[in-house]
């Protein structure tokens, strides 16, 4: 049910184009292709699921990068080389190679719960209680794949959280900075910008 719920907000999303132009561009992702990596990712199979994002980013252009498409999908391909990173399967440099191209660029997250204080896989505020942050794992939460830093576009939404406890928020921004951390537990460090957050129940 959760798969299935997901892929209708990502449908949703993915008709709500951004930009004057897009209204004219031709959908390039079908309901089944949704399905398809949805369910990879969902049963972690994130070489199947790596090579799938791959190949479905390979339709879309730069001239694209207003869609909300190839923004879900470059996010997509963030948790598949970060999880490959935080099993060993890809060193620090090779996992570089694959996401440094995306800088610059736009992406979309599947939601996410906001709590005052939490640990893998939820948002919550940064240390310096000027930004959100989130620590995306596996679902065993044994591997640490990305600590997200978000600077929102509305520097105001961070003084005042309680109107977003227990909601489950969605985030698009412009990736700004990756990094890789971690020795034993290495992980991708990701700066996100010009964040924008909503709640996929509205």
């Amino acid at each position: 049910m959760k798969t299935l719920k997901f892929l209708c907000i990502i449908i949703i999303v993915c008709f709500a184009r951004t930009g004057a132009r897009a209204q004219n561009i031709e959908n390039k992702m079908s309901n089944d292709d949704w399905n398809n990596i949805i369910t990879l990712l969902s049963n972690e199979k994130w070489v199947d699921a790596e090579k799938l994002s791959v190949k479905f980013l390979d339709r879309y252009t730069d001239n694209d990068d207003s869609l909300a498409e190839p923004a879900i999908l470059r996010y997509m391909n963030l948790r598949c080389v970060a999880a490959r990173l935080s099993e060993h399967e890809y060193s620090k440099e090779k996992a570089m190679k694959k996401v440094e191209k995306f800088i610059g660029k736009t992406i979309i997250t599947p939601p996410r719960p906001f709590y005052p204080k939490c640990i893998f896989n939820c948002l919550q505020l940064s240390e310096n209680k000027k930004n959100l942050f989130s620590c995306s794992s596996n679902t065993d939460k044994t591997t640490i794949q990305i600590f997200e830093t978000y600077i929102m576009a509305d520097t105001n939404l961070t003084k005042d959280t309680s109107a977003l406890i227990d909601k489950k928020l969605r985030i698009g921004a412009i990736i700004k900075d990756i990094k890789t951390g971690g020795e034993m537990m290495p992980r991708f460090d990701i700066t996100f910008g010009d964040a924008f957050i909503w709640d996929e129940e509205q």
